[in-house]
């Protein structure tokens, strides 16, 4: 793992792109089915963030403009993650912070009363947790993989992931931020680069690909023939742990960034890559303004894994 910084700033010295350290859930049931898990997931997203971190919001599924952060803002979020409300109403809200764009802090939260699988929709439920880069090494790895689990054995998904990613920040200028973040997810291929949210839309029960934590539901494992069929294309250093929503796979001790420009490439992530191929999700068009409109260019990197060096 490299231990370069990503930020890049405009003008106004607002947040273009960064890194981050992300943690997502996915699930495509009702929402009522997961809620007492997506509460836990909250409940310790806010016990890990330092206090008055979360700044701003976007709370309600029309909303789309960021609002201050009240104590009561929060504490209407936090009542939404019932059962019984979840019955009534899809349920969304996104906190973060301290800063406005690019920020270090993020939870979103994105519950559907009945995902819909209607025309070109595919739904899916998310929560996805952003932490600033460095919370991975002042936490340790083993310890974030420790905690990782614990979510994972309380919330019932499909799939989920933790992952180093480039972030954007101002979503007017994704097609400026994506003109640097590209042509570094290209050359390190650890790298994420997620917009959950839209992505959830067509997600279904698939999972986004190979990540340093990998986790995918027990369904999802006998998809793929079961977990002894898939150990045989895992590599050595790919570490499996069961619980008791799935299997977590940990690619290596610390992640892998790479930089193929330098012939440092990721083994360990692309063979949980050609393991999980069944079952994951490719041609996510929510990415393609990211890549320059270039659909060549986004399944370059959807398909990192299966260049000529890892086969």
């Amino acid at each position: 793992m490299t231990n370069n910084k990503i930020l890049l700033l405009d003008d106004n010295g607002d947040c273009l792109a960064r890194d981050n350290m992300v943690i997502a859930f996915f699930g495509k049931v009702p929402f009522s089915e997961m809620v007492e898990g997506a509460k836990y997931c909250v409940q310790k997203f806010l016990e890990m963030t330092p206090k008055d971190a979360l700044k701003w919001s976007i709370i309600g599924i029309t909303a789309d403009t960021s609002k201050p952060l009240s104590d009561k803002a929060l504490a209407r979020c936090l009542s939404t993650l019932t059962v019984t409300a979840s019955k009534k109403k899809d349920i969304h809200f996104q906190l973060y912070g301290p800063q406005k764009f690019g920020p270090d802090y993020r939870l979103l939260l994105y519950g559907n009363k009945q995902p819909s699988n209607e025309g070109f929709l595919n739904e899916t439920n998310v929560v996805e947790m952003g932490f600033p880069r460095e919370f991975l090494s002042e936490m340790g790895e083993d310890a974030f993989v420790d905690m990782a689990t614990d979510l994972f054995e309380h919330m019932p998904c499909d799939s989920g992931y933790a992952s180093i990613a480039l972030c954007f920040g101002q979503e007017s200028k994704n097609h400026i931020a994506g003109k640097y973040m590209a042509p570094i997810a290209l050359r390190s291929h650890g790298y994420d680069i997620p917009d959950n949210l839209p992505t959830a839309n067509s997600l279904g029960d698939r999972c986004r690909g190979a990540r340093w934590l990998t986790m995918l539901s027990y369904k999802l494992i006998d998809e793929l023939g079961g977990l002894d069929s898939m150990k045989k294309v895992l590599s050595d250093g790919v570490e499996t742990i069961n619980s008791k929503n799935g299997v977590l796979f940990r690619a290596g001790a610390t992640p892998e960034v790479g930089d193929v420009n330098h012939y440092q490439f990721t083994p360990l992530l692309a063979s949980v890559a050609h393991a999980i191929e069944g079952i994951t999700y490719f041609d996510d068009d929510t990415l393609i303004e990211l890549f320059d409109f270039d659909s060549d260019k986004l399944n370059r990197w959807e398909r990192r894994f299966w260049q000529d060096q890892y086969e």
